[in-house]
């Protein structure tokens, strides 16, 4: 069975199983064929292999119905990073039923996507449209990796370790017009606008002027801090100012005196 397929099975059999009765899977093996194939497939998987839990199974059904997505099997290495309910966010389904495409497409925790996904529907969308067409596209720097924090080695362990985290540098419309976030050239509104509703969403958004890590693409995550701590360092840049032109001095006539036509 291909993987892709594979992975939509167990995690269909998965949801059913676990809110119909919430046990383990080994327990009931031999009930019937689909369970069988469950079990087979749960021993393919990196250990251990476990029930997702009722939430996270709810949040599997709330992303299905604003967006295109397949669940990924259990990450148990490295075990600093281990989870159990990564996703592959392809599309988002719009409002009006078009779809916008996060490429390429990220790998992040389900309450993440999801955040990511209501993101591009409610906010960037009607903000794109300003621009002069509707969102075709999100460009995607990067998502889940095992790393510390700005690959400083020693570094606590980064947010995109956990699958919390999504870094994007441009969108792209429909008419084929590319705007990077961190590009002084485009409309200072519309980044200003971004950098608001991106900072009311997500509990950290680093960008330009933040820490120097981040000055061609916006980091989104949402680590929870004590007290509701948020952090949202994004400046929008002006264009740098251009210099005038100042003319060069006119240069002398030549003074080609008689003397001077003798002396050649």
């Amino acid at each position: 069975m291909p993987q892709n397929s594979r992975t939509r099975l167990v995690l269909g059999v998965l949801a059913s199983l676990a809110v119909a009765v919430g046990t383990t899977a080994a327990a009931r093996a031999t009930e019937s064929e689909s369970e069988r194939e469950l079990l087979r497939e749960l021993h393919k998987m990196p250990p251990p292999a476990t029930l997702p839990l009722p939430e996270t199974i709810a949040c599997y059904e709330r992303l299905a119905k604003i967006s295109h997505y397949a669940p990924l099997p259990i990450q148990s290495e490295p075990a600093q990073c281990a989870t159990i309910d990564l996703v592959r966010l392809d599309r988002i389904l719009m409002p009006d039923q078009t779809v916008v495409a996060v490429n390429p497409p990220p790998t992040l925790l389900c309450s993440m996507a999801e955040q990511v996904a209501e993101f591009i529907r409610a906010d960037v969308g009607p903000a794109a449209a300003a621009l002069g067409a509707p969102l075709a596209s999100v460009a995607e720097a990067a998502s889940y990796e095992c790393r510390s924090r700005n690959n400083i080695p020693g570094a606590r362990l980064s947010e995109h370790g956990r699958g919390n985290a999504l870094d994007i540098s441009a969108i792209k419309l429909r008419n084929g017009a590319l705007f990077t976030l961190t590009d002084p050239l485009v409309a200072k509104p519309f980044r200003e606008q971004m950098r608001a509703l991106a900072c009311a969403r997500f509990t950290t958004v680093l960008g330009p002027g933040s820490d120097g890590y981040h000055e061609e693409h916006i980091h989104l995550d949402l680590g929870g801090r004590s007290n509701g701590y948020r952090i949202c360092q994004w400046n929008v840049l002006d264009p740098a100012p251009v210099s005038a032109e100042i003319p060069l001095p006119r240069p002398r006539p030549m003074n080609l005196t008689s003397d001077q036509t003798q002396s050649r």
